[in-house]
């Protein structure tokens, strides 16, 4: 009997232990402040249309950071998925009701994998939407005529909804088998029914909502995956698309493209066009190297960045048109207030680097130093440097870091392993993360 008692009394305190355990680990967890370095890569950006210093930050391992004074400082918003493997390439936000967002994610470790993700609270709370539950969705837009119409599109085809996402159909028909595997997604800004998708083999169109598409291929080099679509807003017949071959523009919906001329072809990549919300002449295009900008509507161009920075996104201030911000590889957030002109990096709060190494500085304590692994302009080991005067503070969140070396060679940034041929065909400096090496190179939070 005493023994039966000593036993309940042992599994009794057992229990109360591995419960103030687990209290005092999530206690714990709680506590960890990300250091820096500031930077790394950006996936994506989008503002607020109530308010354009609320700016929202997409990453490659499920997390949104959010800034409130237009880019200037980061915090930590939300974290999608219930692992590290999303990238969120598209953050949308409805413009007549802001409180409804919507982000689309693709899998880095299952590339055939994804979500997209709805909040009707302006982010406090997210559900992934059944209908797309479980596709690599890579593109994705709002209708600016009808706010209800969303288009996505995934690596098996294009998807609509007329609900803001409740019911989903698939409008590339079965028998259309070569809209597949799309990038980009755009929809006419005064016609919900006419849409335009870029894949990884050119671009199509359809202006019956989905019922039959065209193949807007006339003037387009044959071999070429088109990554980035833009309707002109003032003018829809304006057509932009970039490709692997360069950057097309169509007057006239579609039917014919020519090439622009002015950006070299070693800059052929261009990840994203962006069309200044004030002025529908002035056009950027983010490449993987550099910016450039064109104040014709195409006529000619300029690169205005340095040529090593990798653009994945731009985001240009709708009430003020100097102030534009980069989501770049490496660099992270650039950001001008000359239209584009200079650029200085505004990273503080947000860092996103692959951290393989910590040490402490044996002769002071307070004073850290980390090894970062990226391509050979942010590689290399970095200081931590807090100064309060003639003493050292502790190392904080307020902490800046400085390189002391940079590798020969080290790992660029994330690359898909299902890519388009024109991944194949392009290579930049230094070796690509892959989905194995991002499983052991997580960044620093």
């Amino acid at each position: 009997m005493i023994s039966g008692v000593s036993r309940g009394n042992r599994r009794k305190w057992l229990i109360t232990m591995t419960v103030a355990l687990l209290a005092t680990a999530n206690l714990w967890a709680g506590q960890w402040t990300a250091l820096g370095p500031d930077g790394g890569d950006v996936r994506s950006l989008s503002q607020d249309p109530r308010n354009p210093d609320h700016i929202f930050l997409g990453t490659s391992t499920g997390t949104i950071f959010a800034s409130q004074d237009g880019g200037r400082n980061w915090s930590r918003f939300a974290h999608l998925g219930s692992g590290d493997d999303y990238v969120l390439d598209h953050i949308a936000i409805d413009s007549k009701n802001p409180d409804r967002m919507y982000v689309a994610a693709w899998s880095v470790e299952n590339q055939q994998s994804g979500d997209l993700f709805k909040s009707t609270n302006g982010g406090k709370s997210w559900e992934p939407l059944d209908g797309m539950h479980g596709k690599s969705i890579r593109a994705m837009a709002i209708a600016d005529s009808d706010h209800d119409v969303l288009v996505t599109g995934a690596l098996d085809g294009v998807y609509r909804s007329n609900d803001s996402g409740k019911t989903w159909q698939k409008i590339s028909a079965s028998m259309q088998s070569e809209i597949k595997n799309v990038e980009s997604i755009a929809v006419d800004p005064k016609n919900p029914n006419v849409v335009y998708a870029g894949t990884w083999h050119l671009a199509w169109k359809t202006s019956d909502g989905g019922a039959t598409w065209q193949h807007i291929n006339k003037g387009m080099i044959d071999d070429s995956d088109v990554f980035s679509i833009i309707v002109d807003y003032s003018n829809p017949s304006v057509v932009f698309a970039s490709a692997c071959s360069g950057i097309y523009r169509s007057a006239n919906g579609g039917e014919l493209f020519s090439k622009i001329q002015g950006i070299p072809f070693s800059a052929r990549r261009t990840r994203v066009l962006k069309q200044d919300p004030s002025n529908p002449n002035t056009v950027y295009a983010g490449t993987t190297e550099g910016l450039w900008k064109t104040l014709d509507s195409g006529k000619t161009w300029k690169r205005v960045s340095n040529p090593e920075v990798v653009v994945n996104d731009v985001q240009v201030d709708p009430r003020n048109s100097n102030r534009v911000l980069l989501a770049t590889d490496r660099s992270g957030v650039l950001s001008s207030d000359d239209g584009a002109q200079n650029f200085v990096a505004s990273n503080h709060g947000y860092t996103h680097r692959y951290v393989t190494a910590i040490v402490a500085d044996n002769t002071d304590p307070n004073t850290i130093l980390v090894g970062v692994v990226n391509d050979r302009e942010w590689g290399g080991v970095w200081i931590s440097i807090v100064s309060t005067g003639p003493r050292r503070a502790p190392v904080s969140a307020d902490a800046t870091y400085s390189r002391l070396s940079k590798p020969a060679m080290a790992p660029s940034s994330l690359e898909p392993t299902a890519v388009s041929s024109c991944w194949k065909k392009t290579a930049i400096s230094g070796s690509r993360l892959t989905p194995s090496s991002l499983r052991k190179l997580r960044p620093a939070w």
